[in-house]
């Protein structure tokens, strides 16, 4: 991600949308790192697999109707990524949540 003329690295967003779930409401959480700690939560959205993050189809027999949804977003000055995952998110998924859910990322 390149930096911008004026030598600052250009702005990263993420964010995490959750819907579904008994009520079917929407929560939304971002953060927008500092630069100090742009490089960890970069590291966090390499770790995920955004190629393979496609949803399965939809089934009206599917059990668990009442599950959250998670939509995800990020993007800066050099391209977006979005992913749209169910409920029993894998591993690298999670810690990514987890952290933007929490504000901060986890220790290096």
């Amino acid at each position: 991600m390149p930096d911008t003329e004026d030598g600052t690295s250009s702005p990263l967003r993420i964010v995490v949308e959750r819907s579904g779930g008994f009520a079917g409401l929407t929560r939304t959480w971002r953060v927008e790192p500092s630069d100090a700690e742009r490089g960890l939560w970069l590291e966090l959205v390499r770790r995920c697999p955004w190629d393979a993050s496609a949803p399965p189809a939809p089934s009206a027999s599917a059990p668990g109707a009442d599950r959250f949804r998670w939509h995800i977003v990020v993007s800066d000055s050099e391209a977006t990524h979005q992913a749209d995952l169910a409920d029993d998110l894998a591993s690298p998924w999670r810690s990514l949540v987890e952290a933007v859910r929490s504000g901060r990322p986890p220790e290096p």
